[in-house]
């Protein structure tokens, strides 16, 4: 007998929706399964997580709460997180609720699906160049990254390479962190070791409290093309500014070879593993701490601690100047170099930006009626009608002659 397509489709669909009924009734928790959970999450803890001290007070703190009348497996991940992160101040440590995973992770792939996988992710990581989001070179020849994430140095370190050899006869660089979540040490390695000389440096002390065992963590003594360990380097950072994102802040600051422009950061310095709980629920469970040369200590919980804190949005302005004024000092074309800059953002439609800059100008070259000539042109593009009126007068005030202010106010003061 044949079935019309409507009554397949109803039937498909029946199916299906029993289907997800029927997974969604197994996904309700009961007392013993919570009871078992978090007996497994405190023995993971004990066993592997960075400190015991505090492990065992987080470990006994699950004792006093009570979990049992949360039956949504992820509210409940989600709630167990909240409370062992409160204590632990560890952004790394987390229980997840990923049975889909632990069940894929059981089964036994091919050497074949195993080779075809790697070669999704590393396709994957092609399409955003491994993080390396955009480089330029600013006026001035103040060099510019945009670094999402810390791809493995597998596959990413032509890239790392390349962008190097592209910044390296610039004046100064900056390299931008605000969006970077993290990612492989590999990479923050040989990064890392542009910055310094040929001589091995101590980037930190890895230690496993499990094994209780130590790794040095040192930059790579071969590298391909040029050192920079005399430019000025900036790193710009945010408060989504993580992990390996800020390992790679944290150590160059306290070698005292870059200044942090920027927010505080996240705070996650532990590496962490992933150990399973049971066939839904796995920890992430920080195990090695960074211990830098210098600090004795590490970021967690606490942040990097910015040179200059400054909102993430001001950041970048704030770098190019500290590094215009640094590697230019009383240049006679520094207000013209700074001038031209705020230009290029202005062509950009960066508008903010280009009046930050033009503002420095003035504030650097106060007699220089073409500085605030600029900067009363950025307030007009900008909508900003009275400050641009205010500029171009002061531009006329320092110089009588210029045809191009007493144009501006002329049409400004029409406009009212």
């Amino acid at each position: 007998m044949k079935l019309s397509f409507k009554v397949l489709l109803i039937i498909i669909l029946t199916s299906l929706s029993n289907s997800i009924l029927a997974q969604t009734d197994l996904l309700v928790l009961n007392k013993k399964e919570v009871k078992e959970v978090i007996y497994s999450v405190q023995n993971a803890i004990i066993a592997n997580y960075v400190d015991l001290d505090l492990g065992k007070k987080m470990s006994e703190s699950l004792n006093t709460k009570n979990y049992y009348s949360i039956k949504n497996p992820n509210e409940f991940a989600q709630k167990l997180t909240n409370d062992l992160q409160f204590i632990s101040k560890d952004k790394h440590l987390k229980l997840n609720f990923e049975p889909e995973r632990i069940a894929q992770n059981k089964i036994k792939t091919s050497l074949e699906d195993s080779l075809i996988a790697i070669q999704k992710q590393v396709k994957n990581m092609k399409r955003s160049n491994f993080g390396f989001l955009e480089q330029k070179i600013l006026e001035g020849n103040i060099g510019y990254l945009d670094l999402r994430y810390f791809a493995d140095v597998e596959y990413a370190k032509e890239t790392i390479e390349a962008s190097m050899a592209f910044l390296a006869n610039t004046n100064a660089i900056i390299i931008d962190l605000r969006q970077n979540g993290g990612g492989v040490p590999s990479s923050l390695k040989l990064l890392s070791s542009y910055f310094f000389n040929e001589k091995p440096v101590l980037l930190n002390t890895f230690y496993n409290r499990s094994t209780d065992e130590t790794e040095e963590f040192l930059t790579e003594k071969n590298i391909k093309g040029k050192r920079l360990p005399k430019t000025s380097l900036y790193i710009l950072t945010s408060r989504n500014t993580f992990s390996a994102a800020e390992a790679f802040a944290y150590n160059l600051k306290h070698l005292d070879r870059a200044i942090i422009v920027g927010e505080i950061t996240r705070g996650g310095a532990n590496r962490t593993k992933r150990i399973d709980i049971d066939t839904n629920f796995t920890v992430s469970m920080p195990y090695i701490k960074a211990i830098h040369p210098i600090t004795k200590s590490n970021w967690e919980g606490i942040g990097v601690i910015p040179n200059i804190e400054i909102a993430s949005e001001d950041a970048f302005v704030k770098a190019y100047i500290e590094a215009i004024n640094k590697t230019m000092g009383n240049h006679p074309m520094k207000n013209k170099i700074l001038n031209k800059a705020g230009y290029d953002f202005l062509q950009d439609n960066n508008i903010l930006k280009a009046i930050s800059i033009f503002k420095v100008n003035t504030e650097l070259y106060k007699t220089d009626a073409n500085a605030w000539d600029s900067l009363g042109e950025a307030y007009l593009k900008n909508g900003e009608e009275e400050n641009a009126l205010k500029s171009y007068k002061k531009a006329l005030a320092l110089d009588p002659t210029s045809k191009s202010a007493k144009e501006m106010i002329q049409k400004l003061e029409n406009l009212h």
